[in-house]
């Protein structure tokens, strides 16, 4: 179990923490083990609940979760689920890059560097000339310590990264909208994150 990663189930004034929780990105389908046998009948008597999930505080997101069935094991529950954020995001997780890039930084903190240059170019305080990127691009790497090839390998891991956010995730999964971007960013990060662990632990 990773403990960095938390849930919290939640319905009007009721909440629940289950003991552990899996989801598969593929089929939109889960299964959570709970503390208690009390705890399990409370989830299917009310069948639909919002569940929070943090990883440690580098982001969130959260789901609609629709309790199926329970498994033998009394504790042990099965649910489908649906993501807050476009289903398309998805289809952009490239776990080669995202790897390499968490490694040695905070996929949250690129990520919202990311999207503040977009910002600032959308304001008209950013130009084509700008040598902005290129600066933020060789702060990000030099100061770190890893060896000539592995910086050259995490700096065309974050070009390819912006690459995509830049020309795919904001004009394919959200038509050029930039602040409802910004709103799913933390999602975006969580939704990658959960994404990569999973491919890493198969």
């Amino acid at each position: 179990m990773n403990y960095k990663y938390a849930h919290i189930l939640y319905r009007e004034d009721d909440f629940l923490t289950p003991k552990r929780a899996t989801f598969d990105h593929r089929t939109k389908t889960g299964f959570m083990t709970t503390w208690s046998i009390e705890h399990s009948s409370e989830l299917l008597e009310h069948k639909y609940w919002n569940c929070l999930s943090a990883f440690g505080l580098e982001s969130s997101t959260r789901r609609k979760i629709s309790f199926e069935r329970k498994h033998s094991d009394a504790n042990l529950l099965y649910f489908k689920y649906e993501l807050e954020v476009p289903e398309a995001l998805e289809g952009y997780f490239d776990p080669t890059t995202l790897e390499v890039i968490s490694k040695s930084l905070s996929l949250r903190e690129t990520t919202e560097e990311v999207y503040k240059m977009l910002k600032d170019y959308e304001q008209g305080e950013l130009r084509f000339n700008d040598r902005r990127f290129s600066s933020w691009l060789a702060g990000k790497v030099e100061k770190l310590q890893i060896n000539d090839s592995e910086k050259n390998e995490l700096e065309n891991s974050l070009i390819k990264y912006v690459e995509t956010i830049v020309g795919r995730v904001l004009w394919t999964v959200y038509n050029g909208d930039l602040p409802r971007m910004g709103k799913d960013l933390s999602s975006m990060v969580y939704l990658y994150t959960e994404m990569l662990d999973l491919t890493a632990s198969k």
